[in-house]
């Protein structure tokens, strides 16, 4: 006789006098016959999210040539086609941003997350400000397939030397509307923790009382031991072994969270030179572990349906974000203005980011899902607050769409359209997570036009 397991199962356990909980991956006993569909007939979900870095990228280094399926990566996206992600990918250029309010960094960051006009908060005498004047796209996507997760959504960041002192646009990345925006939790730990543990450590309590190391140092698997092996005699062999793969990566995750704590600092020739005042907290962060504990955090919780919709952080505009492990020798803002010719230093920046995107779709990949994987079942826009941080320019933006939500999307394309308005992007990743948009973007970034070329009919 066949036996079904409803996919919303927990294993559950007493963890310190409370019940604790451990989501269940998609396992074959949770699916239909082909692996198309939830035994119940609901579809598998699809998932969106964002990866976003500030200060752009060297156009000359990272625009593709050829267009189509025959295409030749650029320096700066090769990091994505060795990494064989190149048929999960679509990279699209020549788009320009047309929301207008060309400030430098805000225009950009608000055009291409929301398609809508910034609103300005210049102070007097002062710099630029600003905040979005619609929500950004995650929270649009969020709207329509958020129901019955845990999360809304999950917003984390990489790098947490962000400008505070610029209007909300520059300081987060994930917005609701207008001076609503969703701060990104930056501590692989307090991460792991909301997830995971017991408590829920809100990013915007800026003094949270409850120590995240705490639940880390409880072993939450132990205290799930007796239900998972309940669970395991009902499990066919492939279901066996994933549920292990499942459990034990959990496991990892916190080895790898409490090393990650208890790190020295990097030895003395990683110290960063330079104005200890605008570094001193990156000299001790180690930004490759940090990206790659938060990709594999953001996988597990999708793979448990604990979110469908993610935002990264991955490091901001205008800031004192400090590249040591390639010797960059100034802040990343800071060498877009100043390093001068094919910016080799730039490059090795956004290079390393482009390795850490890659990281993060391959972690993706990694996980069944249905009759495919986790990645195949997601939509995932990859973008910048700028073309180059040393121009400030909006046009031929650079952007990636990774995933092909469940088949709404056909990838392994470089789409060059000349100036054509970014928001078709936003449109077409819009449709491709079944949300019911005709139309998309406000004044200059209206449109009602996708990227036909790799819409799936």
């Amino acid at each position: 006789m066949s036996i079904n397991l409803d996919r919303r199962t927990f294993l559950r356990g007493v963890l310190g006098g409370s019940m604790a909980t451990v989501a269940l991956p998609t396992l074959e006993i949770m699916l239909n016959t082909n692996g198309t569909a939830y035994a119940n007939g609901a579809p598998i979900p699809k998932r969106f999210g964002v990866f976003f870095w500030g200060n752009g990228v060297v156009p000359s280094r990272w625009r593709p040539t050829g267009t189509g399926l025959n295409w030749t990566p650029s320096e700066e996206l090769r990091p994505l086609t060795d990494a064989g992600l190149r048929e999960h990918i679509n990279v699209i250029s020549g788009h320009d941003i047309k929301t207008g309010n060309p400030r430098g960094h805000h225009a950009g960051t608000v055009g291409i997350l929301s398609g809508a006009p910034l609103i300005p908060q210049d102070p007097g005498n002062a710099g630029y400000a600003s905040t979005f004047s619609k929500p950004s796209i995650d929270q649009v996507v969020a709207d329509h397939v958020a129901q019955g997760t845990r999360f809304r959504s999950i917003e984390f960041g990489i790098d947490p030397r962000v400008t505070t002192v610029e209007g909300t646009t520059l300081r987060y990345l994930s917005h609701n509307g207008p001076d609503n925006a969703n701060p990104p939790e930056y501590s692989p730990h307090q991460l792991f923790s909301r997830i995971f543990g017991e408590g829920f450590v809100d990013p915007a309590d800026q003094n949270p009382e409850v120590d995240p190391r705490l639940e880390l140092r409880r072993n939450i698997l132990d205290a799930v031991k007796d239900d998972a092996n309940r669970l395991h005699k009902r499990l066919g062999a492939a279901d066996r072994v994933r549920l292990e793969q499942h459990l034990d990566g959990i496991q990892a995750l916190q080895n790898r969270l409490l090393a990650i704590e208890n790190a020295p600092p990097p030895p003395s020739a990683c110290l960063v030179p330079g104005n200890p005042g605008e570094i001193a907290s990156d000299t001790q962060e180690r930004q490759r572990a940090r990206s790659r504990a938060m990709s594999d955090l953001i996988a597990m919780a999708l793979a448990c349906d604990a979110t469908r919709v993610w935002s990264n952080l991955f490091n901001g505009s205008v800031s004192g974000t400090y590249f040591w492990n390639i010797d960059s020798g100034n802040s990343f803002h800071q060498l877009t203005h100043d390093e001068p010719g094919e910016q080799p230093k730039v490059h090795q920046i956004v290079t390393f980011i482009m390795e850490e995107f890659a990281y993060l779709l391959n972690a993706f990949k990694a996980i069944p899902q249905g009759d495919g994987t986790l990645l195949d079942y997601s939509v995932i826009l990859a973008s910048s607050d700028t073309n180059s941080g040393q121009r400030h320019n909006i046009d031929d933006y650079p952007i990636i769409l990774a995933g092909n939500g469940g088949g709404a999307l056909q990838t392994g394309h470089h789409i060059r359209s000349a100036g054509a308005n970014t928001t078709r992007v936003l449109l077409t990743a819009l449709r491709a997570m079944d949300c019911p948009h005709t139309t998309f973007g406000e004044e200059g970034g209206f449109t009602d036009r996708g990227i036909s070329e790799i819409e799936t009919p």
